[in-house]
């Protein structure tokens, strides 16, 4: 009868330590995802910072401004990128001939 009643002791101590443990584990889960949940919302802010920034730098009236200073820009065109895409061909090409 002593063996039985030692065995159910131990037995119910044990079970009462894996549901702690279990508990633990949820409320470290739980503690995880608001952390990330927290991070994800620092991060929503920076990001909605820098797109009132871009807002801000992209007024009509800054955009006309860095026109004027860079002059008429080329639009493009079949002709220009075939152009371009020379260049920088016989740029690779001369890199790889220096070597």
């Amino acid at each position: 009868m002593f063996a039985k009643l030692t065995a159910l002791i131990i037995t119910i101590g044990l079970i009462a330590c894996v549901l702690l443990a279990v508990r633990q584990q949820r409320v470290q889960a739980a503690h995880d995802l608001a952390e990330v949940h927290q991070r994800v919302l620092q991060h929503d802010r920076t990001l909605w910072s820098l797109r009132a920034q871009v807002a801000a730098r992209t007024l009509p009236s800054t955009l006309a401004r860095a026109g004027e200073r860079f002059g008429e820009l080329a639009h493009n065109n079949p002709e220009r990128f075939r152009d371009l895409v020379k260049r920088e061909t016989e740029g690779v090409l001369a890199a790889a001939s220096n070597r």
